[in-house]
């Protein structure tokens, strides 16, 4: 007889609970990493270095099982070491190759819930697809650096049976909320939700009722010399290159955008927050998801300047910073729950109906940040370039992803054919960039 095998679960935070009902009904919750490398790397190192990641962070060979009380169910039979391919391309076809590739769904839900390839020709591009109910962009972020540093280990020679065993013995992180509200001084966490007063009138990024067939991933990069031309002239306006990206945005936005009637002057924009900045060491010690939402409103008239638009919006953006951003909707979250998972999917669902129903959603941005300060080096081999993409959205649903790394700002949005149309988002991206090289 077959001896049965031990079934490992772990608790699911609130956060992954809402990005799985997110999935449900708003975007495909995976998170894309593209590096272009130098050279290329060892695929055999790689492999060991991907299959070390999980002995930390299991949940990244695990399963979200909905529950009322939903938890993570770690495999014992399929191990992450399936998860890396190789395809061997031309250099012209290289961006096009991986943009189709990181727009496929992996399975965010029965995992496991990572997937890479490697591009080869002359030289190397990963990329990875990670879900967004294990962890964030900035836990994204975290596990490149892992993941550089696993491989260089190993390059190094130290033996995969040591590091797995330091990593076994070596102290856990949390996933959770609990120490966040606690470093932010918050005793009562129910108090910390407030209800959003006075949201600008609904505006939409143009959708149709069509179906959400196929997944689609636009990219658009400022070079170097153009990036550092935007950070000059955002810090000519005493401004951060997020409120530029995001002045540019509005702008480019209210051109396309399909207006609620009463149409008004003050539109707002959903943006993310890294809630780890409340944290003593800025992170939890394990990959997890740890993000806020703000939402940014301003007025906005016909014809005006770049820079009268990004006065708004620093100004916006300076009035949240003086509070405690992020934290209200994170309270929002430990609500949610709190609630049996069949309710709060009920709920999401009656909304989403009501969306569905306008064919009207907030725009949002996510803005993960710079991937790294410094060079990313998988031992010898240094990461030139790389850029991350957000979610793939549901229409109306609609998200500007941005990312940057040696100083080259990449913006993309993922979306979904027929129901949105390739030529508007084309066409917004084109605007976008415009506004920020002009």
């Amino acid at each position: 007889m077959k001896e049965e095998q031990e079934v490992i679960i772990y608790p699911a935070a609130s956060q992954d609970r809402m990005n799985y009902l997110m999935g449900l009904f708003t975007a495909v919750q995976q998170i894309g990493t593209v590096l272009h490398f130098a050279g290329q790397l060892d695929t055999n190192l790689l492999q060991k270095a991907l299959q070390l990641t999980s002995v930390k962070n299991p949940i990244l060979n695990s399963r979200f099982v909905e529950a009322e009380t939903p938890y993570w169910e770690k495999y014992t039979e399929r191990a992450i070491e399936s998860i890396l391919s190789v395809q061997n391309c031309q250099d012209h076809e290289r961006d096009s190759l991986i943009e189709a590739y990181i727009a496929q769904p992996i399975d965010w839900v029965n995992g496991p819930m990572l997937e890479a390839r490697l591009f080869r020709s002359g030289h190397d591009s990963l990329c990875l697809k990670i879900s967004h109910l294990c962890m964030d962009g900035a836990g994204v972020k975290e596990f490149i650096q892992l993941l550089a540093t696993l491989y260089t280990r190993l390059f190094e020679g130290e033996s995969y049976q040591t590091i797995h065993q330091v990593m076994m013995e070596g102290k856990q992180g949390f996933r959770d909320q609990t120490p966040l509200f606690a470093a932010a001084g918050i005793t009562d966490i129910w108090s910390a939700h407030q209800q959003q007063a006075g949201i600008a009138s609904l505006w939409s990024f143009p959708s149709t009722s069509q179906e959400n067939l196929t997944p689609v991933i636009a990219v658009r990069s400022l070079e170097q010399y153009q990036t550092e031309k935007l950070i000059n002239r955002t810090k000519a306006a005493r401004a951060t290159l997020n409120d530029g990206v995001l002045a540019a945005y509005f702008r480019s936005i209210a051109k396309q955008a399909v207006y609620m009637a009463p149409r008004t002057k003050e539109k707002a924009i959903g943006i993310t927050v890294d809630l780890r900045r409340y944290l003593p060491s800025r992170t939890t010690g394990a990959l997890c998801n740890l993000s806020g939402m703000e939402m940014p409103e301003i007025e906005m008239n016909d014809g005006e300047l770049f820079e009268a638009t990004l006065e708004k919006v620093k100004h916006a953006m300076d009035a949240i910073k003086k509070h405690t951003p992020g934290l209200s909707s994170a309270a929002g979250m430990e609500k949610m729950a709190a609630m049996p998972l069949s309710t709060a999917k009920a709920g999401m669902a009656k909304q989403h109906e009501m969306v569905s129903q306008l064919q009207m959603a907030l725009p949002l941005m996510t803005n993960f940040g710079v991937i790294s300060e410094h060079t990313i080096q998988f031992a010898a081999c240094n990461t030139v370039n790389g850029y991350m993409t957000s979610p793939i959205m549901y229409a109306p649903f609609f998200c500007l992803g941005v990312s940057s790394y040696r100083n080259i700002l990449t913006l993309c949005v993922g979306y979904h054919t027929p129901a949105v149309s390739e030529q508007e988002v084309s066409r917004l991206l084109d605007d976008i960039m415009m506004e920020l090289t002009t």
